[in-house]
Order: structure tokens, then C-alpha cells, then sequence
């Protein structure tokens, strides 16, 4: 029996979200954690970010002294996402005759605000009520570790691309700790950087 175009539009919804975590993924290791696409990007996230938030409990949550700043993305991330794929969404459901253009859309839109929903309070606790969920405990910590391992757990949230292509550590294999060096040398190594206020908003 064939959908009718909601349920092929709900379809995409669920296709798109679960590529999306694959799209972060690679998005996260070959432009946040590489120089050699857009350099820009790698400062901003790589140097800075991950700078100014580290392993350290203390200084992986927001800091009075300093602005809430290098969090989120700059304003035009998402505008350029959704025009990024809209052509390929538009492409596919012309090849397969499938209505799911609006899913694609609507999963990017949907993926984009839970990550950076959930990254910012991550960084800047607030005691919302799902901040004390098992769930929300689990992926704050996740993404903690990524920030003294900084090509490992890339998604930030949901780890489904981190655990299938091999860059998952779970949270039992690290060490406690409220100390010590950040990364472990070699190609996570992060540089010191300029003082943080004095550097301009950049996507996190």
C-alpha cells in the first residue's frame, strides 16, 4: 500500500534526522577539526572552543568572568544549511517521486535546534528540568569528553555516526578526573590562543 504525502513527508523527516547525525559528524571532524576546508571555521571552533572550554568541569561550564560567548553559531549557519541541501532534496524526490522535500527540511531545522538547544546548555547550565535527565547527563558528559579528546565523540548529542564509523569513547573508559592536561598531545594538542574577550563570535 503506498503512503499518501504526509506519510511520505514523515518518512523523510525520520531519514533526514538520522543522516543529519552523519552530516554533523563529518561537518564536526572535517571543518571544526580540520584547517584545510575553511580555516576560519577551524579557528573559531578548534582554537577557540575548544580553548576556552575544556575537559575541566570548571572551565568546560561558562565562566562569570566571561561573556556567554562561543557557543552557538553564527546567525547564517542554518540559512546555509537548509540552502546547501534543499537542491539535493529536491533532487531526490524528483529521481524517486517521493514527497519528501519538506521532510528534509523540516529534519535539518529540527537537528539544528536540538543541538544547539541542548550544546548551549551544556556549557551554560541553568537547572532546567532536563538537565537533570539521565538522558541530557549522558550527552552533556559524552560531549565533555570530547573536549579532552577532540577526534573522538564528534556528535554531540545523539552518538549514532560516533559509535558506526569508530570515534565513540564511552564514558567508562575515561579516567575521573578533575585535572591534568586537556588532550593527550600529538594532533588533539591545542595551541593558547589570544585572550577570549578580545576575539568575536564564532560558532562553536
Amino acid at each position: 500500500m503506498s503512503l499518501n504525502p504526509v506519510g511520505q513527508e514523515f518518512l523523510a523527516f525520520v531519514f533526514y534526522f538520522l543522516y543529519a547525525n552523519f552530516f554533523e559528524w563529518a561537518f564536526h571532524k572535517f571543518l571544526f577539526h580540520s584547517p584545510r576546508i575553511i580555516k576560519a571555521t577551524y579557528k573559531a571552533h578548534h582554537l577557540v572552543h575548544h580553548q576556552r572550554y575544556k575537559y575541566e568541569i570548571e572551565s568546560y561550564e561558562w565562566q562569570s568572568e566571561y561573556e556567554k560567548d562561543h557557543i552557538a553559531m553564527d546567525w547564517f549557519a542554518l540559512p546555509l544549511f537548509v540552502g546547501f541541501h534543499l537542491p539535493i532534496f529536491m533532487l531526490l524526490q524528483w529521481a524517486t517521486g517521493w514527497q519528501s522535500v519538506w521532510g528534509g527540511v523540516g529534519a535539518v531545522v529540527a537537528y539544528y535546534a536540538v543541538y544547539e538547544y541542548f550544546h548551549y546548555f551544556m556549557h551554560v547550565p541553568s537547572n532546567r528540568w532536563f538537565e537533570r535527565t539521565r538522558a541530557f547527563k549522558f550527552s552533556k558528559e559524552h560531549h565533555r569528553i570530547h573536549h579532552k579528546y577532540m577526534n573522538e565523540n564528534l556528535n554531540v548529542f545523539l552518538p549514532i555516526a560516533d559509535m558506526c564509523l569508530g570515534t565513540y569513547r564511552s564514558i567508562a573508559s575515561v579516567a575521573a578526573q578533575t585535572a591534568g592536561p586537556v588532550s593527550t598531545g600529538g594532533k588533539d594538542a591545542v595551541p593558547p590562543i589570544p585572550a577570549p574577550s578580545k576575539l568575536s563570535r564564532k560558532e562553536a
